[in-house]
């Protein structure tokens, strides 16, 4: 697996379980599941994305890889390729904006039974998308933050489960997992941010007309960043 999928995708493959039925949403050229289905780790998978494109290119490379009997693939909006016949335990969705991954949930939450697991990897609005799952009892299993290709990428693992203590703000801006682990670049990220905050506030003490609440929400914020780095 570590030949064929970046790092940022082989940290996602590692959340699969053994023998878990995948379903992989915005599947792209469709790496994960055929990774996966090699080194044995599932033998059954649905690669779904809404575009014409990516599913000929992930059709083309199931084919070649010779595991057209092992991974269906079905051109679909969000969620709404799953079938019950499918008996998905779980779920990927990586690799775009939280709140276009909030909308495919929200749209689809009827081709879930609330068993599965969810994978998801936003590539920003992480807080949008813990506060969703919060919203929605789902507990937060695992988190994992890296860098790849000069990219920063936060990961979480959810099921249907709520968490022993109630999340707190903290937790749904920083991720439950990654206050506790505190990995350096956890922090240099925590760092970027409230430098970025410092601005967006600067900036708005210069404009006119600003609503106090827009204000008063980035203050907050950063105070919550900075007690994260005390």
């Amino acid at each position: 697996m570590e030949k064929t999928l970046s790092k940022r995708l082989k940290a996602i493959a590692d959340q699969v379980g053994q023998g878990e039925r995948l379903a992989d949403i915005g599947t792209d050229h469709a790496y994960i599941p055929i990774a996966l289905v090699e080194n044995g780790t599932i033998d059954y998978a649905l690669a779904s994305d809404i575009g014409e494109g990516p599913i000929a290119i992930a059709t083309a490379n199931i084919e070649a890889a010779g595991l057209a009997d092992k991974i269906v693939v079905r051109q679909a909006d969000g969620l709404q390729g799953i079938k019950e016949s499918d008996a998905i335990s779980t779920v990927i969705i990586a690799g775009m904006g939280g709140q276009l991954m909030i909308d495919i949930l929200e749209a689809g939450m009827s081709h879930l039974d609330g068993t599965e697991t969810l994978i998801l990897q936003p590539n920003r609005d992480t807080f949008e998308v813990r506060q969703w799952l919060n919203q929605h009892e789902f507990g937060i299993i695992a988190e994992q933050i890296l860098e790849d290709d000069g990219h920063v990428y936060e990961m979480m693992v959810a099921g249907r489960t709520k968490p022993e203590v109630p999340y707190t703000d903290a937790d749904l801006h920083f991720g439950p997992m990654l206050r506790k682990e505190r990995s350096p670049l956890f922090l240099e990220q925590l760092e970027r941010q409230a430098e970025k905050t410092e601005a967006v506030l600067s900036g708005l003490s210069e404009a006119n007309l600003v609503p106090l609440t827009k204000i008063r929400e980035q203050e907050a914020l950063l105070a919550l960043i900075k007690e994260e780095l005390q």
